[in-house]
């Protein structure tokens, strides 16, 4: 699995801290499996990919779609947004990470024992996996979002 679709979006407050740093996209829809967030803005029909993991300037907006299948069809089934919707690592990490830690269940991603951005490591070896949610608030508050 490179991303899943929520059956139902959920509500930004699922961001924990991050939520007030989003603008307008109120709704959750989605995530990678490393954990980067796809959101939308119900009132304008705008579409962002936040990447909670990435230092710096981890949003990305991909301006307006009709619906979800619409954006789902144009970004993220495109082959090249793999490489980027599954930062840090790339599509040919996931076979490897699913045979040494098992399938994704639901709300699971892969991620780094310890965040680089403290010192630790990208190897395989290294990942592990737990609730998107959890490791996204986890993130913020390493990395200081009030």
């Amino acid at each position: 699995m490179i991303y899943r679709l929520l059956d139902e979006p959920l509500d930004i407050d699922i961001l924990g801290c991050w939520e007030k740093h989003m603008w307008h996209y109120t709704k959750v829809i989605g995530y990678s499996a490393t954990g980067t967030i796809f959101l939308m803005s119900p009132e304008t029909d705008e579409f962002m990919v936040f990447y909670p993991s990435m230092p710096g300037n981890n949003c990305k907006g991909y301006g307006e779609f009709g619906n979800i299948k619409d954006f789902e069809e144009v970004i993220l089934k495109d082959e090249v947004f793999h490489e980027y919707c599954l930062y840090p690592i790339s599509p040919e990490d996931i076979p490897i990470l699913i045979q040494n830690l098992g399938e994704l269940e639901d709300e699971q991603i892969f991620y780094p024992k310890l965040d680089p951005a403290l010192g630790g490591s990208l190897e395989l070896d290294e990942f592990d996996k737990g609730n998107v949610w959890v490791r996204t608030e986890i993130l913020g508050q390493n990395r200081g979002i009030e």
